[in-house]
């Protein structure tokens, strides 16, 4: 598919209220799912770590925030739908691998179908991220306050122990992916979005 196409395709879904809607109530019970996924890291932890900690749960939080303000037609700082596009593409693509790399730990049926269940969500938030990117206009001041950010919760994720609770098996694979994720991400985003930026036009 073309650009020019998928832009069209991204202005037509998030210029559909009923869509906007409906993702915004879909991300928000997102949320209060993995606050429930969580709870057990959560109760042991500092609360100043906890929006470290709920990675996922923020990024679909963002991206509801975001279909939320684009309901109601309001202006909102780009380095926010870019930090949304990033997160929600980074996690999905996270937690898939995670669950692939460690497939052998489900071994009964339910944990199996509540992975299955759980991968085609995280790839729905895949897919929300990349249907946000042609609403980005980023400068390079948005584009470094979100891999910083990024970067922050990498390195709290990996150096002070903020990662989800999971085998240490994958753990050195996984801290180089997510650092590699926010760096790629977020500058693929930004030099895709500045270099076509002349040619799709953003109805916020």
């Amino acid at each position: 598919m073309r650009f020019g196409n998928f832009s069209e395709l991204s202005g037509r879904i998030l210029g559909n209220k009923k869509i906007l809607l409906f993702l915004a109530i879909t991300n928000i019970a997102g949320f209060f799912a993995g606050i429930y996924f969580y709870r057990e890291q959560l109760a042991v932890s500092n609360p100043l770590l906890w929006i470290a900690i709920m990675d996922s749960p923020i990024s679909v939080l963002l991206f509801a925030v975001v279909c939320m303000l684009l309901y109601f037609n309001k202006k909102m700082p780009e380095a926010l739908k870019l930090f949304a596009s990033v997160y929600v593409i980074k996690y999905g693509i996270w937690t898939m691998l995670t669950l692939w790399l460690y497939r052998s730990n489900y071994v009964i049926p339910v944990d199996q179908i509540i992975g299955i269940a759980d991968f085609i969500l995280h790839f729905g938030m895949v897919l929300e991220g990349i249907v946000l990117i042609p609403k980005i206009r980023p400068r390079i001041r948005d584009a470094l306050t979100v891999l910083l950010l990024c970067l922050v919760n990498d390195f709290f994720d990996y150096f002070l122990g903020t990662v989800t609770r999971i085998p240490t098996t994958y753990i050195d694979f996984l801290m180089l992916e997510s650092f590699a994720a926010s760096i790629i991400l977020t500058l693929s985003i930004f030099i895709c979005q500045r270099t076509t930026g002349s040619k799709a036009s953003s109805k916020l």
